[in-house]
């Protein structure tokens, strides 16, 4: 052997040793104490997904995890003295005071060190969120800067689900968003609507506000709730700002302001770190909102507009099926601007296309695959009974709606899952749509298929028109029997350019 091959193979035992010798080490690191390694802490991502929020700030108060971060690894990246970053945090014009602090200095190493990618994705999506944030916040009388709540909240993304259940751009949970007017049903959760969860966002921080007179109590609220909010007053002794009654706070919402002004303070200032704006896949500069009066397919408005279906989804994010679920009342459409006439021109094809669409889950519920339908509890039933009755069993009725307890209510809706498809006594002719069992086939459903010598049309109401002049253009046709076939927002409300369908 020569003198080189010795070398090299001594060369390389030598490695491996130390290799094993650094990986003992960290082992031994992560039993004890870090007491003589600089560290620093920071929140780590949801375990599921940790596109769901920027810090892991749950907002119903899960416990915060916690990971080290060894400073040294991130030399690389631009940082600052303290003074600096106080100087331009105190350079904001804003309705709160912004306070630069050890807290607040955490989680700007979090964002400007280790969270990079995700901050630089979320740049290129508030370029579309955050105008459409501004114009809502500021209509409801609340500064326009609450807007950095959404990236805590669900790093920007609409989809976000918390390990509690929050859904959304805005962490809404089911009773919060039924307090403030958000619709959740099978076909739409509000909640993830862009426009609909914000207005919800906006009216609850007023009513905060409204109470405590500090926009930092405010925020803290909307994670923990006024009930904590108000223990830890009390326990401070009646003081009302933020950093005074911190330490009695839930450890989550302690870290959720400092949170709050680092994400404000990175969204501004991502140039000096030498952040990249990414855009995102799908990109509007400006949306505009249609009122749809009748059922359509997504994958119809985009063939007939030019759009993907993907962007349809995207602009719509609240919608849970294919079909824009304009059954008892409008749903507002979104679209790009420029689209708004061409929609506008078409909207009699979409709608004729539209009419025979079958329904299409884009998302599984709690992570179950498959169809449902939706029974509405009545006098008498018990989970047990309705496990029964559907061939499921009561943990599974309770995993699919999020149910603790084996109490339920009237009128509750249930909601049940078919691997299979849906069953036979829940599909209406024409279409496979959701429906209670208890409730009887509504007027918007497709009737055409049921009966071979029935025609059905749709008519755009003119200028002048009523249902008395609209039955008379067509022999046999009744005024009662154009609002069976028509929800009665519509022939209650007769406006030029609604489409009502009759049945000739």
């Amino acid at each position: 052997m020569t003198t080189l091959n010795i070398f090299k193979k001594n060369q390389t035992a030598l490695l491996f040793a130390f290799a094993c010798c650094t990986l003992n080490t960290l082992c031994v690191f992560a039993q004890q104490p870090f007491n003589n390694i600089n560290i620093t802490i920071s929140p780590a991502p949801f375990l599921n997904n940790g596109l769901d929020s920027i810090n892991a700030v749950d907002n119903p108060l899960d416990s915060l995890i916690m990971e080290t971060y060894v400073e040294n690894n991130y030399n690389g990246f631009q940082t600052f003295q303290d003074s600096v970053f106080d100087a331009r945090l105190k350079s904001f014009n804003t309705a709160m005071p912004l306070i630069y602090n050890e807290e607040v200095k955490k989680y700007i190493d979090l964002y400007t060190l280790h969270r990079r990618d995700q901050v630089e994705r979320m740049l290129g999506l508030s370029k579309f969120y955050f105008p459409i944030f501004e114009k809502i916040l500021e209509q409801n009388g609340v500064p326009a800067d609450l807007k950095y709540m959404a990236i805590i909240e669900s790093a920007l993304n609409p989809m976000a689900v918390s390990r509690s259940g929050a859904v959304g751009l805005w962490q809404f949970m089911p009773g919060t968003a039924k307090v403030y007017d958000l619709t959740v049903n099978s076909y739409l959760d509000e909640r993830r609507d862009i426009i609909r969860s914000t207005e919800g966002a906006a009216a609850y921080m007023k009513n905060s506000y409204n109470i405590y007179g500090d926009w930092f109590l405010a925020i803290a609220s909307y994670n923990c709730g006024p009930g904590n909010v108000n223990k830890a007053i009390a326990m401070s002794g009646g003081k009302m700002d933020f950093w005074s009654i911190s330490k009695y706070l839930p450890k989550e919402t302690r870290s959720y302001v400092p949170a709050f002004v680092a994400a404000m303070y990175v969204m501004n200032y991502y140039y000096a770190h030498d952040l990249q704006v990414r855009e995102p896949e799908q990109s509007v500069c400006e949306i505009s909102t249609v009122d749809v009066y009748e059922k359509l397919s997504c994958e119809q408005v985009a063939k007939y507009t030019n759009l993907s279906v993907e962007m349809v989804k995207f602009l719509n994010p609240g919608l849970r099926t294919n079909v824009i679920p304009a059954f008892n009342e409008p749903y507002a459409l979104k679209l790009p601007s420029d689209k708004y006439c061409v929609y506008d021109t078409m909207k009699d094809s979409i709608i004729c296309a539209s009419k025979n669409c079958l329904v299409k889950n884009y998302t599984t519920y709690n992570g179950v695959k498959g169809n449902y339908y939706t029974h509405t509890v009545r006098s008498g039933e018990s989970l047990g009974l309705i496990a029964s009755k559907n061939k499921c069993t009561v943990a599974q009725l309770k995993s699919w709606n999020v149910i603790r307890k084996d109490i339920i209510y009237i009128g509750q809706k249930i909601k049940i899952y078919n691997g299979n498809g849906y069953s036979e006594s829940h599909v209406t002719s024409g279409t496979k749509t959701a429906t209670s069992s208890t409730t009887t086939k509504t007027p918007t459903q497709t009737t055409a298929s049921s009966s071979s010598d029935t025609k059905t049309i749709y008519y755009k109401v003119k200028s002048g028109d009523s249902l008395w002049a609209i039955a008379n253009k067509y022999s046999g046709v009744t005024v009662a029997e154009i609002k069976a076939t028509n929800s009665p927002s519509k022939w209650t409300h007769l406006k030029p350019g609604m489409v009502l369908k009759i049945n000739l």
